[in-house]
């Protein structure tokens, strides 16, 4: 899960640390709820059922993904006249960047379940040719043929949030020419904010596992992250931004609901470090700077060695909080040795490539 680099390539070399810092913190989050059966064992302690709550709040990384790819991706084309064929450049950049890690994370997870049918002498099950397929356009959920790996759907949403936003800010771009108002394009999005907040709020039910696993529901996310920028920016009126946060807060007053929780907290820390002039300069220390670069490969890597672990101390291991602990500490470390590789043999040069393709 990774949006553009909060790299400014148009003014300044400085990258975003605060953001990056996130993104590291958010990738680690993630991890935790897929190793919760860690700590699910009969007679757990107290300190296992601590840990698992905390896995389970620690799906909320997704959401923080999310309103930082708003965030970021607002910044990124801050200066972007966006036609048909920009478009279409900022896509094959998106493709370019996050396609090839991911098709090494899928070729990983079917390595995953050859090594469980080795382990086990259980089928593989294997996806079939339609399902990889469905995988590389990103349609898997959309189609109906689910997820090879459970964590995949969220980089779905990601992808659909990346084309609807380019064609939608085409579109406001273009009316804001026509009409000859060149702040339009913030306003634009602002109507759209509002009614989006529909599904946060309850009013709009979410009854199919299809459309939880589309845009729409998480759409307010990534827009409320780019409403941030654009208040930072000056291109939104601050009062606007503080009525808009200020219901999104409200939201979650109404109906508490952890992702709700997740956005608008995000959002807050990041104006407020902003308006503070801090974007570049929380979280700078080398070791979140590190883990926000390979984010987005923890989050391809992380859910088959969880798997894997969990069924080695399930086979061999005697069950207890110690023994949960430190086979936590084990997936970590995994996951961020197995994403440093991906990291700097896959991921670095793609993100290269786009910043190439981008000039």
């Amino acid at each position: 899960m990774e949006a553009e680099s909060s790299r400014d390539v148009g003014s300044s070399a400085r990258r975003m640390t605060l953001v990056d810092g996130l993104r590291g913190f958010a990738a680690l989050a993630v991890v935790l709820p897929h190793a919760a059966g860690l700590f699910m064992f009969p007679g757990a302690g107290a300190l296992s059922e601590l840990m698992v709550q905390v896995a389970l709040f620690g799906r909320r990384g997704v959401e923080v993904f999310f309103a930082l790819s708003g965030f970021v991706i607002a910044f990124t084309l801050r200066r972007t006249r966006l036609s048909p064929g920009g478009v279409g450049n900022f896509i094959l950049r998106r493709s370019m960047r996050l396609d090839p890690p991911y098709w090494v994370a899928i070729a990983l997870f079917c390595g995953f379940l050859l090594l469980r049918t080795v382990m086990t002498g259980k089928p593989a099950g294997f996806p079939s040719g339609m399902q990889l397929l469905t995988h590389l356009l990103y349609l898997q959920d959309l189609l109906g043929y689910g997820q090879i790996n459970v964590a995949f759907w969220t980089l779905c949403v990601e992808f659909q949030f990346y084309l609807s936003f380019a064609v939608l800010l085409g579109l406001a771009q273009a009316l804001s020419r026509r009409l000859g108002r060149d702040g339009l394009v913030p306003w634009f999005f602002s109507a759209l904010f509002v009614p989006l907040l529909a599904w946060p709020s309850g009013l709009v039910p979410v009854e199919t596992k299809a459309v939880t696993m589309s845009l729409l529901p998480h759409a307010y996310i990534f827009l409320s992250g780019a409403l941030t920028w654009w208040a930072l920016e000056g291109r939104l009126p601050r009062g606007i931004w503080y009525a808009f946060i200020l219901l999104l807060w409200g939201v979650f007053l109404w109906l508490p609901d952890s992702r709700t929780f997740a956005a608008a907290a995000t959002c807050s820390i990041l104006y407020v470090a902003g308006r503070r002039q801090r974007l570049y300069t929380w979280l700078s220390p080398r070791p979140f700077q590190y883990l926000g670069r390979i984010s987005y490969s923890i989050y391809l890597v992380h859910v088959p060695l969880c798997l894997l672990l969990l069924s080695i101390r399930v086979r061999f291991a005697q069950p207890s909080d110690g023994v949960a602990l430190a086979f936590l500490g084990a997936v970590l470390a995994a996951s961020i040795a197995a994403a440093h590789l991906l990291y700097t043999r896959v991921e670095a040069p793609c993100v290269e490539w786009a910043r190439r393709l981008k000039r």
